[in-house]
């Protein structure tokens, strides 16, 4: 979480039975946070699904970027190559094909996910 200048203060206090507690454990484990987490995401969220969700989604977009960042490295080698060697590679056409199709499919997944989340109120 981080840190708000000033510090985070107010206390809020939910009771709850074992068997709530216990199912509020496990879904917070499930989504891979703590149950302090769970519930101030799932409130800031405006449901915890949706929260889970915005999670899941942070991730596939950190991971995607990784490989898109691999797939620039991989075009600046073949581009080094080409220069050094005044000549395409014989795959570079289809190389830069696949890139625009990842590259397409990474913007259309990150527009809808976008657009699937609503803002809290």
């Amino acid at each position: 979480m981080p840190t708000l200048t000033g510090g985070r203060h107010v206390v809020v206090k939910v009771r709850l039975s074992d068997s709530e507690h216990d199912g509020l454990r496990w879904r917070a484990t499930t989504a891979g946070m703590s149950v302090q987490r769970f519930l101030f995401e799932a409130a800031m969220a405006g449901s915890a699904a949706q929260s889970a969700e915005r999670r899941r989604a942070h991730g596939d977009a950190q991971r995607a970027r990784l490989v898109l960042t691999s797939i620039a490295n991989n075009v600046n080698q073949l581009a080094k190559w080409a220069n050094t060697n005044r000549v395409l590679p014989d795959a570079f056409g289809d190389a830069l094909a696949e890139i625009r199709r990842a590259t397409a499919e990474v913007a259309e997944t990150n527009r809808r996910l976008q657009s699937s989340f609503e803002e809290p109120r």
